[in-house]
């Protein structure tokens, strides 16, 4: 053989049929080739380097900060270590890093939800300084993002924007703003300004309005801005003894409830389960026939009500009066209701962003994503409870930290 040379097939072209910046930023460099049949990255040499580069940058500052890296291959495998040892060595054996391929896996076990939520955030910090060593624009690339699912989970996810069909892309909202980057049951953070904030409240009145039992109607019908309606979905749930409960939740006229947020509150505030859309019928059974004209004032006795931020200090609204054909005009919270207050809207294009910008629709890159479990009993194969005895009695993990960061996709948002 002659000469040793680290092959680098530079290209001014870029593949075919590929709209990944990262990926196209990559072949045309030579550190990668990309086959469009499978779908798959393929790392040549450089690539290969600076992957793992990223990937023991990560592992050796986890490390640091007391994540004991191992070589597993698997959450059982990660388990069985950290059963082994969990008796004499405590949480020094409750908190691994074990590399996986293109990905790391992170397995951690908590006393309580508090705990675990501070070692994600420790583990987030930890990525983003470890990015922010391969250079700072890097590191600004990327924040992590909550995402909310139905069960009591809590899932960050390590993002970055990006287009629409990128590798690892999902549907969110980008401000352009200030950056900030959110999905769509995403927490939002804040309670925004209400309109007509300043003004003197109102007196209560009912007024007629046949056949407005949508928004658009009724700005229609009384020619108001939809930010001075309230708009009510309902929904059926299951109390502690099987038996169905109605459930109404109230945002502004422009805003959506997260059917998972919204899902998430009720099992923890109220004990409810089983949130589900509930036809005409069975509404019409559990609350009578409101449905269209639901109203947060004098709902009917036996529902669950929670408002959303957005409810918050409203002043001057229109709500649905509680009887078809009618709605009540300069509803005030609390003067006039005061349910529960929870942040339970979705978030779409044109929610407002705390820095007063507003949020538009925007492809976001996941790199990783962490998810914290209480499994009280109900856990789930892959993500076990510990537990030892010890001089004092007995002493378990109940809460779990588990995740995952892609290399691959923080080398593509790198290059992108």
């Amino acid at each position: 053989m002659g000469e040793h040379k680290i092959l680098v097939p530079m290209t001014e072209n870029p593949p075919a049929k590929v709209k990944d910046a990262g990926v196209i930023a990559l072949v045309k460099a030579g550190a990668a080739a990309y086959n469009a049949k499978s779908g798959e990255l393929l790392l040549l040499p450089e690539g290969a380097l600076e992957l793992a580069q990223i990937k023991n940058r990560i592992a050796e500052e986890l490390q640091r900060r007391g994540f004991q890296r191992v070589d597993c291959g698997s959450d059982d495998a990660v388990y069985s270590i950290a059963e082994r040892y969990i008796r004499e060595w405590g949480e020094t054996a409750a908190a691994f890093c074990d590399g996986r391929s293109r990905e790391l896996r992170v397995l951690s076990w908590h006393m309580d939800e508090n705990s675990a939520v501070s070692s994600a955030e420790e583990l987030m910090n930890t990525i983003l300084d470890s990015l922010a060593g391969q250079d700072e624009r890097s590191r600004s690339r990327f924040s992590f993002v909550e995402d909310i699912t139905e069960d009591e989970s809590r899932t960050f996810v390590l993002a970055s924007a990006c287009e629409t069909g990128d590798i690892g892309a999902r549907a969110g909202f980008l401000c352009p703003s200030c950056g900030s980057l959110k999905f769509p049951d995403s927490p939002l953070g804040f309670v925004p300004p209400q309109p007509g904030e300043n003004e003197p409240e109102e007196t209560l009145e009912d007024i007629e309005t046949p056949g407005a039992n949508t928004i658009a109607e009724l700005c229609n019908q009384l020619n108001i801005e939809v930010k001075r309606t309230l708009k009510a979905m309902l929904y059926v749930a299951h109390n502690l003894d099987g038996t169905r409960r109605a459930v109404a939740s109230f945002v502004r006229g422009d805003y959506n409830t997260s059917m998972n947020k919204l899902t998430r509150w009720l099992k923890r505030e109220m004990k409810l389960t089983g949130l589900r859309s509930a036809g005409k019928p069975e509404l019409h059974e559990l609350i009578g026939e409101v449905a269209g004209y639901c109203g947060p004032v004098d709902m009917p006795a036996g529902v669950a009500l929670v408002c959303d931020n957005s409810v918050n200090g409203a002043k001057n609204t229109v709500a649905g009066a509680n009887r078809p054909g009618y709605h009540r005009r300069g509803c005030c919270y609390p003067r006039d209701f005061n349910p529960p207050i929870a942040d339970i809207a979705q978030i779409t294009s044109g929610t407002p962003c705390e820095c007063g910008s507003v949020y538009e629709p925007h492809g976001i890159r996941e790199s990783g994503s962490f998810r914290i479990s209480s499994l009280n009993g109900r856990g789930e194969a892959a993500l076990k409870i510990l537990s030892y005895r010890d001089r004092d009695g007995a002493h378990e993990y109940p809460v779990v930290c588990a995740g995952e960061v892609s290399a691959e996709r923080i080398l593509l948002s790198a290059h992108s």
